[in-house]
């Protein structure tokens, strides 16, 4: 896999940064008053994974240098995918290298207005000058609603004193282009737009507890592996379970009014969605309707929900309910819980007895024939 053409063009509002990845010409657009990495860092760190999972060697066009520290970092980064999922194979990388730059003063966090960049934004706001807002990962094709968004956050910004830096990128169909799942790529869409900007430290807030930590495409571990000379990356927030986070943004009332956690829209809560209604049980547990929700909460939401891969924070919400003598929603959760241990014995049953028979026949009938899997973090279990 080669990196090449990397180019640089200006427009009346915007700078744009791209580089063909083999086939595909990735790019980063961003204010033009931001100064950015002339270097191949980000490009880097954006086909690194596409070309683990090929495993092909990594090859920088001549006269685009890379950070030698980046360089080595990678090598440690790839031993930790390649042993969370074998799929992705070791490789070897060839630039010219040059120690990396300063280019932008001050720090940023990542933010979307959520809860994990909610809760960094709070507790760094004396730290960071600037807060960053991607569009082209998440969400690709609404720009208008990125525009709305982008408005929203940067009031909010403001009203700490802290500046918003929207960046677009064509990230969202680079992965798909290459098969990788976006949470495989978390990671590596953040700290290419990090060493781009090349702030001399850059906040990525977590999405798990330490006490449970699991392979992620962003993590402790790996996160912090794409930092170079001038620019250190910083996983952080993962001291704080998501309980604990909320009632800390809680807190703070502009933050709570600002908190966007749908899955469905970047400006609204649906209500509906299973962030917004795992974060409205929290909220109705703590007494709390902020008008940024859509309430009142309905408890047949709470029981549609699949929750199957939210038992930690069931587990969590259950132990507010009982702190909170909430006993209709401790009930509602409880029947929640058990309806997923039954479906796990379920699932382990027919994996260990039947060797999986029942989930294969389950997926002929209620898709049809099956289709491709993106490479995600860890391979998927059978």
């Amino acid at each position: 896999m080669r990196i090449k053409n990397w180019d640089l063009r200006e427009f009346p509002d915007v700078v744009e940064v791209s580089a063909d990845i083999d086939d595909f010409r990735l790019w980063y657009r961003l204010p033009r008053q931001y100064s950015v990495s002339k270097a191949g860092d980000p490009f880097l760190a954006a086909a690194l994974l596409p070309a683990m999972a090929k495993g092909e060697s990594l090859e920088v066009e001549p006269g685009l240098t890379v950070s030698p520290m980046l360089v080595k970092n990678l090598a440690l980064l790839q031993e930790i995918h390649h042993s969370w999922n074998p799929a992705l194979k070791l490789i070897s990388i060839s630039a010219e290298t040059a120690p990396a730059k300063p280019v932008n003063e001050g720090s940023f966090s990542f933010f979307s207005g959520g809860l994990d960049g909610m809760f960094t934004f709070i507790k760094r706001r004396s730290e960071i000058s600037h807060v960053v807002s991607i569009h082209g990962f998440d969400f690709f094709d609404d720009r208008d609603a990125f525009r709305t968004a982008v408005e929203r956050r940067a009031a909010f910004a403001a009203g700490f004193g802290k500046t918003l830096i929207p960046v677009e990128t064509n990230f969202y169909p680079f992965g798909y282009h290459h098969n990788l799942s976006r949470i495989l790529t978390q990671g590596s869409t953040l700290a290419g737009v990090a060493l781009l900007l090349g702030f001399p430290r850059a906040f990525i807030p977590s999405s798990y507890h330490y006490a449970r930590l699991v392979p992620y495409g962003s993590h402790p571990l790996t996160d912090p592996l794409y930092s170079n000379e001038s620019m250190k990356i910083i996983h952080d927030g993962a001291e704080a379970r998501r309980i604990d986070k909320l009632t800390r943004v809680v807190e703070c009332e502009a933050a709570l009014d600002a908190l966007t956690v749908c899955l469905e829209d970047m400006n609204v809560n649906c209500g509906r969605c299973c962030k917004c209604v795992r974060t409205m049980t929290s909220l109705e547990l703590l007494g709390l309707r902020p008008a940024s929700f859509p309430w009142p909460l309905s408890f047949k939401a709470i029981k549609r929900m699949d929750w199957s891969h939210e038992l930690i924070l069931i587990e969590q919400n259950i132990e507010l309910a009982v702190r909170r003598n909430n006993k209709k929603i401790e009930r509602v959760l409880r029947a929640c819980l058990r309806r997923y241990e039954r479906l796990r014995l379920l699932k382990d049953a027919d994996r260990v007895f039947l060797g999986g028979i029942v989930k294969k026949a389950f997926r002929i009938f209620s898709k049809g024939a099956p289709t491709a899997r993106r490479i995600d973090v860890v391979p998927p279990k059978e």
